[in-house]
């Protein structure tokens, strides 16, 4: 290939690229259709949530501990997530797809005993855990 053709390889290539940049600088990543509202998520209609709270013996919240499962059915489905952290008053909330799942809270230097939840697609399931 001669210099030229391959320089105008080159911008071809390029061209796109530096304008969809240029575009993602300028409108930032907000919508740019007027269709209006973006339609409902899909997650909504194909996950559960499963929520609860981690805490001490003692009652006191447990923070930035790291909610962890492990599926138990065979095949395992998808999990969009590795894992979730507690907030600050020791709440977690995770959409999960349907299944069986085995959850732990660990803080690294104290963990939960682990339960078993099922979750079902629309609904939300609450566990608790206490970190000993």
């Amino acid at each position: 290939m001669t210099r030229g053709r391959l320089g105008a390889l080159a911008l071809l290539v390029a061209a796109p690229l530096l304008i969809g940049a240029g575009l993602l600088v300028w409108h930032g990543d907000r919508s740019v259709s007027d269709d209006g509202p973006s339609p409902p998520s899909p997650r909504s209609d194909t996950t559960g949530i499963v929520t609860g709270t981690a805490a001490t013996a003692t009652g006191d919240p447990v923070q930035g501990a790291a909610v962890l499962v492990e599926s138990l059915d065979d095949p395992a489905p998808a999990i969009g997530e590795i894992g979730v952290l507690t907030g600050d008053t020791g709440r977690y909330e995770w959409r999960l797809p349907p299944g069986r799942y085995e959850i732990v809270v660990d803080t690294g230097e104290r963990m939960s005993e682990p339960q078993t939840a099922t979750v079902t697609a629309g609904v939300v399931t609450t566990l608790d855990f206490v970190l000993r």
